[in-house]
């Protein structure tokens, strides 16, 4: 059930929950079972083929077929299947940017707080380190937009959507090769 979830362009979290596509859901409320999902803010629940039919607006039959095209099981003869069109709905991209874009930023922002404090000057004639200097500049912009995803209007939140949306897309990429580019600590042997 995750594996189609994840496939389909959502996102699960550790505890199993994702935030819900059938619904405005700010708060992740849709739970993954290993054989089921159930969303405890709209009630939907079902299994993985129900899950494909509501998402794409299909009927059982063809959740099914697509189900297989996508996963390559081949549970259906080749001549009688036909490939299922994707059609994505922008409301469930939307509200799914919006949730990772909450993480995005609070996990950037995490790491400007520590930048301020692991490369502050010890005196005043030492050179301010970059990364010093990026916590410093970006804080305030960044902790506004955090804060407009977070706590903002449906309209504010639309709007930075369509203006914002590839900054943040490429701030994300920019956390995760920063996080690889990060030496691993090291543990003290017990």
């Amino acid at each position: 059930m995750q594996d189609v979830m994840r496939f389909y362009g959502l996102e699960v979290n550790r505890a199993g929950f994702a935030v819900c596509p059938f619904h405005t859901d700010n708060d992740p409320s849709l739970k993954v079972y290993d054989d089921h999902y159930h969303c405890f803010g709209c009630g939907a629940h079902g299994d993985v083929t129900d899950f494909t039919a509501r998402f794409f607006e299909l009927s059982q039959y063809d959740a099914a077929k697509k189900l297989s095209s996508d996963f390559g099981l081949n549970l259906i003869k080749q001549e009688s299947c036909c490939h299922i069109h994707q059609t994505v709905n922008p409301e469930i991209v939307y509200r799914n940017w919006l949730h990772s874009a909450e993480r995005i930023l609070n996990d950037y922002l995490n790491m400007l707080c520590r930048w301020q404090k692991q490369y502050a000057p010890k005196s005043p004639n030492e050179p301010l380190h970059p990364n010093f200097v990026e916590s410093l500049t970006n804080m305030d912009y960044y902790n506004y937009l955090y804060e407009l995803v977070r706590y903002g209007d449906e309209a504010d939140k639309r709007s930075l959507y369509t203006t914002e949306k590839k900054k943040i897309n490429e701030l994300e990429k920019r956390m995760k090769q920063q996080t690889v580019a990060k030496p691993a600590v090291k543990r003290k042997a017990i």
